[in-house]
C-alpha cells in the first residue's frame, strides 16, 4: 500500500508539473529544493517533509496532491 502511494504520488506531482510546463529545473527550483532531489520524488522515492515543499512550490494543499494521487 505504500509503495502504491509512492508511486501515486510520483504522477500527481509530475502531472502538475507537466500541466505547467515546467521543466524539472524550474519545479525544483520553485520548490526549495535541488534537481536531484526533485527527481527521487518523480522517481517515487518521497517523504512527507519533501511532500509538504512540494505542494508549498506548486501552491496547492498537500492534502490536494494525496487525492489526486488516491484517485487515480
Amino acid at each position: 500500500m505504500y509503495r502504491d502511494l509512492q508511486r501515486r504520488l510520483a504522477a500527481a506531482v509530475r502531472r502538475l508539473r507537466q500541466q505547467r510546463e515546467w521543466t524539472q529545473e524550474e519545479a525544483a527550483h520553485r520548490c526549495g529544493m535541488t534537481v536531484r532531489v526533485y527527481q527521487r520524488v518523480e522517481g517515487e522515492k518521497v517523504n512527507l517533509t519533501t511532500i509538504a515543499r512540494i505542494a508549498e512550490g506548486f501552491e496547492v494543499d498537500p492534502v490536494e496532491l494525496f487525492k489526486v494521487a488516491k484517485s487515480r
